[in-house]
């Protein structure tokens, strides 16, 4: 049985904080690149899976991290 056509499609990460990072081109808000915002809708649930894996070892650079 394969499990990814198990797998459901994901509800977009947009935070609304829609600001690239100039060096890293990455959003501030979801740390997607414009190429993964502007393709959400239209990737497969696996590579909606794929970035949302990702997603949690991103950082901006000049983001630092918080206490709270």
């Amino acid at each position: 049985m394969d499990a990814s056509k198990d797998r459901q499609r994901l509800v977009s990460p947009c935070a609304g904080v829609c600001i690239l990072h100039t060096e890293t081109k990455l959003c501030l808000g979801c740390y997607r690149t414009i190429s993964e915002i502007s393709h959400w809708q239209d990737m497969s649930a696996d590579d909606q899976h794929r970035v949302m894996a990702e997603l949690k070892h991103r950082k901006a650079p000049d983001r630092p991290a918080r206490d709270n």
